[in-house]
């Protein structure tokens, strides 16, 4: 995946394959598709190598489509995201029929390493957190099917550790309206994922919880508020309130 990434943009600064940009970028999602296919081929005779590739496929094509919108511009943000989610689910539906964490955790870091490695340091948050919101959605979708712990500690430390970067070199007060409601839904993700494992819990391991997500998501998204909200008044005390509504309703309602 890294080497398909760094060859993906040495080759284009360097103009070494004479074709159009479409062109290339399909070459690289058809390579992906490949590795998924053959993956899927060797499920039964070599599994752990067989989920690789499909993981690897599947990242690959994450970093092909993130590629095509956010540098290229060659797709609309209706049709990127559309591909995107049909990819997620494909991921989720390939991990959960074959009982396959290792393939779940090998297509949800690709996706997350994407815009990582696509980045050239300008460009939309909308955009960026509107792709991570995609890759959560999928993990949501597969923690109500499965209980894998690992997976879902990934899409934890991805999703934050790239908000508070993002939040440190680039958040300004007048960004507020286009960057909170993705710290709330972000925070809603993480705390109903930590419900599902709970749920979803092993029958030897009756009192299992994630205490990764069960108590860093709220002391990560509430440091995070306090940031967005620097400054202002009882934004803070009207955020604690709200919060402590919510884990009221959630003890009523899992008694």
């Amino acid at each position: 995946f890294f080497g398909v990434s760094f060859l993906l943009k040495y080759a284009i600064d360097r103009n070494l394959f004479r074709l159009p940009i479409e062109l290339r970028l399909l070459g690289v999602a058809a390579a992906g598709l490949v590795m998924v296919g053959v993956g899927w081929r060797l499920r039964e005779r070599r599994q752990g190598y067989g989920l690789s590739l499909q993981g690897g496929g599947a990242g690959i094509l994450f970093l092909t489509v993130y590629a095509a919108l956010r540098i290229w511009q060659l797709l609309p943000e209706t049709a990127a995201f559309v591909l995107l989610v049909v990819i997620a689910a494909g991921v989720g539906a390939l991990a959960v029929i074959q009982n396959a964490p290792t393939l779940a955790l090998f297509g949800v870091a690709g996706g997350f390493l994407a815009p990582l490695l696509a980045s050239t340091g300008e460009g939309s948050h909308v955009v960026l957190f509107s792709y991570y919101l995609v890759i959560n959605l999928a993990i949501l979708g597969i923690a109500w099917f499965r209980a894998w712990r690992l997976l879902n500690a990934v899409g934890f430390v991805f999703t934050f550790f790239v908000s508070c970067l993002w939040g440190y070199r680039y958040y300004r007060p007048e960004l507020f309206a286009s960057t909170e409601p993705f710290l709330v839904l972000f925070f809603l993700f993480y705390q109903a994922i930590a419900m599902l494992y709970a749920l979803r819990r092993a029958p030897e391991r009756p009192d299992a919880v994630d205490g990764m997500l069960v108590f860093g998501t709220p002391a990560i998204a509430f440091g995070l508020q306090s940031a967005l909200l620097y400054g202002s008044e009882y934004g803070l005390a009207i955020s604690a309130v709200v919060l402590a509504a919510f884990y009221a309703a959630c003890t009523v309602a899992l008694r």
